[in-house]
């Protein structure tokens, strides 16, 4: 590996820490510092892996002055450094995004070292016929900013949604006040973890599927209209 102004952006396991790929292992062995959200997260995941490494925190908190650290360290040091999300493919809705663009910018070579994602995964449990979707991320926090967002979402696509693990219950209510009960969606739950699973059905099924269900990682689809004319989906 060569040591001269490289950023790796490694995508980690988001579950099963048998899902990480070796040249992820190899990269973070090798970098001279890794770029987490959280120096717990972060320093358990490398542990786990008897991966002793500096850690640079880059959060929402600190990402403008951090930017700049790290992009000093890659620049005058001619250092090498992996970004790492709390789990998963990095910056899909994770800080960094400007990090990689100032490398870009300065002559700063990004590698990206793919791996496992929430997202695909969920697609690929899904049964869906994967020829077009929209990836939504996070709506709104706010009640009523994601009450309106929800009201403006496309009707044409299966759209990919990603929300707080304590957010599911709101999340299927505000979806079933405005788009109704019978719309279909799907929910991947806790995803390549022994207690993994895979919610069909219209929205007033989901509700009463996950009522006991306890807090963890999910992914939210939600069906196109065109598709549920006809045909029930549940499981």
């Amino acid at each position: 590996m060569s040591s001269k102004n490289k950023l790796y952006v490694v995508a980690t396991h988001i579950g099963n820490p048998d899902d990480i790929t070796l040249r992820a292992l190899k990269v973070l062995k090798e970098v001279d510092f890794v770029i987490c959200e959280e120096f717990k997260v972060g320093s358990r995941l490398l542990k786990s892996y008897d991966i002793i490494k500096p850690l640079e925190l880059l959060n929402e908190h600190n990402e403008t002055e951090q930017t700049q650290v790290i992009l000093n360290k890659l620049l005058m040091n001619g250092e090498t450094a992996a970004m790492i999300s709390d789990a998963g493919t990095p910056l899909f809705a994770d800080p960094g995004n400007n990090l990689v663009w100032q490398c870009h910018q300065n002559g700063v070579k990004v590698v990206p070292i793919p791996g496992a994602s929430s997202i695909m995964a969920a697609l690929m449990a899904s049964g869906l016929k994967l020829e077009q979707f929209l990836y939504y991320g996070f709506l709104p926090a706010n009640k009523d900013e994601r009450k309106r967002a929800i009201k403006r979402l496309p009707h044409n696509y299966d759209l990919i949604f990603l929300e707080t693990p304590y957010r599911l219950k709101q999340l299927l209510a505000d979806m079933k006040k405005i788009l109704g009960a019978n719309r279909q969606a799907i929910i991947a739950y806790k995803l390549t973890q022994p207690n993994e699973k895979i919610f069909w059905g219209n929205l007033q099924e989901l509700i009463t599927m996950t009522q006991e269900l306890p807090k963890g990682e999910f992914v939210f689809i939600l069906r196109k209209i065109e598709m549920n004319k006809g045909r029930k989906y549940a499981r």
